[in-house]
């Protein structure tokens, strides 16, 4: 069983407690306050900075390298998977 679940909009944890949300472009945490932005391929944090890229298969950092695959994220993550089950895996997950 994944460790959250992801319905297009919000990321709950396992438990039922919502960790974030996909607001438009925007990754909002659990209390609304900004972490990032969906920015075409790529996923900015809160100051505008490039934080990763997405291909649409693999996952790359602000340099390049490969940090995850989709199928990875899938395993932690119950749900659709597109760019903004990306972001919240980075920002709710991973960091």
């Amino acid at each position: 069983m994944a460790d959250f679940t992801f319905d297009g909009k919000r990321l709950k944890k396992s438990s039922g407690q919502k960790a974030g949300e996909i607001d438009r472009n925007l990754v909002r945490a659990w209390n609304g306050a900004k972490l990032g932005e969906i920015e075409g391929k790529n996923i900015r944090d809160a100051h505008g900075k490039k934080v990763i890229e997405f291909d649409g298969k693999n996952i790359k950092d602000d340099t390049g390298k490969k940090i995850a695959t989709l199928q990875d994220i899938k395993q932690i993550i119950e749900g659709e998977g597109d760019i903004a089950l990306v972001a919240l895996w980075y920002f709710f997950v991973k960091k």
